[in-house]
């Protein structure tokens, strides 16, 4: 049965096509790690992180559509690490969208 549902899925985001607005995008095949919130929460506290902001995914990516997800972005003590959520509705499920590292600040200080 796991099978049938995942060919689905990678059926369904091959054809799915993100060009409503005129713009080439595509579904990509990305490898975000999902769990229980908190478990989630456990491991980002496991490994320092502290949140920074949260933000409303919205339905259709519109400002007035209804809530589809809420995001979260956070930090490791050292501001070197970053970590983005993305949990249900409900909050019972959050999946980690990515972790990176060797964070830069954009706001690069020049000498005149």
């Amino acid at each position: 049965m796991f099978k049938y549902i995942v060919i689905l899925c990678v059926l369904f985001s091959t054809f799915a096509s993100a060009d409503e607005h005129g713009y080439d995008f595509r579904w990509q095949h990305i490898p975000v790690i999902c769990g229980d919130t908190p478990e989630i929460l456990k491991y980002l506290e496991d490994n320092e992180f502290e949140l920074q902001n949260v933000s409303v995914g919205r339905e259709g990516s519109k400002p007035e559509g209804d809530p589809a997800y809420w995001v979260a972005y956070y930090l490791n003590k050292e501001g070197t690490q970053s970590v983005s959520t993305a949990t249900s509705p409900s909050g019972n499920e959050t999946c980690l969208l990515y972790r990176s590292f060797d964070l830069r600040s954009s706001k690069v200080q020049t000498s005149l």
